[in-house]
């Protein structure tokens, strides 16, 4: 079967020489001969290569590259076919185990329709197949002689090739959608198709015996038992392989039952004895020993099935490779498939220098050996030479991290011309400006670059601004850095999501609609479906991916409204808003009474650095304005006679005082005198 990748390459797995696998393979598959043969399509600058490895050894057997005009690679299927024109002798040497005396080829169906088969023994592209597919060609199976082959395309048509003539033998429609794979029973009588859904046709009659639905993805794989009583089944983005009852006894639709890992199912093989081993995307392998009777019933028994239907079951032996250094990480898988020894074959390392292990995961009698199968090996690198392991620890201590925090990226309309109109005056344009004009479109780009940057304006010696410096202001305006155009097509184009990341950390509003705005329709819904899920993984961002979104939805609802699927992409966001918004009144509410509370505190906190005593400076009583003022009449009276009596006293005694001090002054002058004349004497 066949692998197919997811499209994104990330930066882990670049970074990590030790992990450089899965995440750059476009299809992937072993050979139907039990493994000895293991082929990868790996994409180039522009063109796919093919490699194919021998298994038991691990070298390269054949290198091919597509050629200019074919279109892109769409399948890759395996097959054998007669070889014709080569001699008796060559024809010896160069026969495979897959076929007997077929040789191993490889179907490449294109983009456009056309497909090519490889063969390994040539070396080169044998036959052409073309003319019936109007749109890319989805899958490709061989028949058991390797003289028919048939086609599934993107038209819904099932086509019927006689490969040796290169000639179209039949077709007729599966579908109205597009037929994503088909497969042919062992007993070529019927053929299995799948899209969204499956059908069983029968091959003579060229109708439908049964339809199969369960799925809710486009399916990826499917594969029929060894005895095509039943076939299996696996979808995109799906972590469950359903097995489904082909017999034409039971018309039940249901599954038999379903098979589950832990991640998305990238790849599935069945055994002869009906065990079943399963990819899945993170690189480990799940292993269900004779899955048709996990679910306990009988495939012929159509009671038996419709009460098991819808059972699960885990499975029987997880199988993982990891790392012999010290972080026992996870080494994953490329792929898988079993051996006609009883056992299977793993695929793991790089894509320059796989490395393929048989596994023996059964005993003797039968029986699985370990419910955990853990195989601890050393990490297979990029590199070619011998040292791998100091070479990867070299390059992690010289490399550097690209870092574009400071790169402004400006896009080819930031740089456009002004295009030219028509003159507002009524007499047309000047012959200075059609001179101009003319001598504008001789110029080179060194000219024209020179006149777009902008100089201080030149000053002559009248004070006016000179023709020159004013002319290049007016005609050439400043470009500006205002959009992020080429970065955001660039993200999400490579599917980059750092580079994507880095365009969401801009919050400026103008910038963000010069974006959208410029934004091609092409890549509208990629981009508004990656910020979505962004908006709904960690909500804390949703202030500044909500200006995204909202650009998003204000500039381009033209266009939104006529996607047809835009309510089932869009579903999911408006459930989030919903959720968001319900909690919103329980908020406010909660903040109006934290609002009160908090004011509260404040109050009392400020009263308490002022003075808050009761006591009252001044009590005014209104009833006794009157009895005061009587009071205070007969107080000012009482004021005045003890004025006036003290004033009456005090000269009272002033007047006694006078005539004492004249009487004492008399007596003591006629005592002096006395005293004169005694000693006159």
């Amino acid at each position: 079967m066949v692998k197919k990748a997811a499209a994104k390459t990330s930066f882990g797995s670049l970074q990590n020489p030790d992990h450089v696998s899965s995440a750059v393979i476009v299809h992937s598959s072993f050979s139907p001969d039990g493994g000895h043969n293991y082929c990868i399509v790996t994409p180039g600058a522009d063109h796919y290569r093919l490699r194919i490895f021998d298994t038991a050894t691990g070298n390269i057997k054949n290198d091919y590259e597509e050629k200019e005009g074919d279109g892109k690679w769409s399948c890759v299927r395996w097959g054998a076919i007669a070889e014709t024109g080569v001699n008796g002798a060559a024809k010896k040497k160069r026969r495979s185990s897959l076929g007997g005396g077929n040789s191993p080829v490889i179907a490449l169906g294109h983009t456009n329709g056309h497909i090519s088969i490889y063969s390994l023994t040539h070396g080169r592209v044998i036959h052409e197949l073309s003319g019936s597919h109007t749109g890319k060609v989805n899958d490709f199976c061989f028949s058991k002689n390797g003289t028919r082959g048939f086609s599934a395309g993107e038209d819904g048509l099932i086509c019927e090739w006689d490969i040796v003539q290169g000639a179209e033998m039949s077709k007729f429609h599966a579908d109205t959608k597009a037929v994503k794979k088909i497969q042919l029973s062992h007993q070529e009588s019927m053929i299995l198709t799948a899209g969204h859904s499956m059908k069983l046709w029968d091959l003579e009659s060229r109708e439908a015996i049964k339809s199969f639905t369960g799925h809710a993805s486009a399916i990826t794989n499917v594969v029929f038992s060894a005895n095509d009583k039943f076939v299996v089944s696996t979808a995109e983005q799906d972590r469950f392989i359903n097995l489904w009852d082909c017999t034409t006894d039971n018309m039940q639709e249901g599954n038999i039952t379903a098979l589950t890992l832990d991640n998305t199912v990238s790849h599935v093989d069945i055994s002869s004895n009906n065990a079943v081993l399963a990819i899945s995307e993170e690189g480990t392998a799940g292993l269900w020993q004779n899955a048709q009777s996990a679910s306990g019933t009988s495939s012929s028994s159509a009671k038996a099935n419709k009460k098991k239907r819808y059972t699960t079951r885990a499975c029987d032996c997880l199988v993982k490779v990891e790392s012999s250094r010290g972080d026992r990480s996870v080494i994953p898988l490329l792929g898988g498939v079993f051996t006609s020894q009883g056992q299977m074959i793993l695929a793991r390392g790089s894509t320059i220098k796989p490395v393929f292990e048989k596994v023996d995961f059964q005993n003797e009698d039968g029986s699985l050996k370990e419910k955990e199968l853990v195989m601890t090996r050393a990490p297979v690198t990029g590199f070619l030479m011998d040292e791998s392991a100091q070479a990867a620890s070299n390059l992690k201590a010289t490399k550097k991290a690209y870092d574009e925090s400071s790169v402004t990226v400006v896009g080819t309309s930031d740089f456009a011309l002004p295009t030219p109109g028509m003159n507002d005056h009524e007499g047309g344009e000047s012959d200075e400006e059609v001179r101009d004009a003319a001598e504008l479109e001789g110029r080179t780009m060194e000219e024209k670059l020179q006149d777009l940057a902008v100089e201080e304006s030149s000053t002559n010696s009248t004070g006016k601004k000179s023709k020159q410096a004013t002319g290049s202001k007016n005609k050439y305006p400043t470009p500006k850095a205002n959009s992020l155009q080429q970065m955001l097509i660039q993200a999400l184009h490579s599917n980059d999501l750092q580079l994507l990341e880095a365009c969401l950390t801009f919050n400026n509003v103008e910038v963000i609609r010069n974006t959208v705005r410029r934004l091609p329709t092409a890549y509208v819904v990629p981009f508004l479906t990656q910020v979505i899920h962004k908006f709904q993984q960690k909500p804390n961002r949703g202030e500044a991916l909500l200006e995204w979104i909202k650009a998003v939805l204000l500039i381009h609802t033209a266009y939104l409204m006529t996607v047809p699927d835009l309510i089932k992409k869009l579903s999911n966001f408006y459930q989030t808003l919903d959720s968001r918004v319900s909690v919103f009144q329980k908020l406010l509410n909660l903040h109006g009474r934290l609002d009160l509370v908090m004011s509260q505190i404040e109050m009392r906190q400020q009263y308490e650095t002022e003075d808050t005593t009761n006591e009252a400076t001044t009590v005014y009583v209104e009833d006794e304005d009157d009895e005061e003022e009587a009071d205070l009449d007969m107080d000012m009276e009482d004021d005045d006679e003890d004025d006036d009596l003290v004033g009456e006293a005090d000269a009272f005694d002033d007047e006694e005082l006078g005539e004492t001090d004249e009487e004492e002054l008399e007596s003591d002058m006629s005592d002096d005198d006395d005293e004169e004349s005694e000693d006159e004497e």
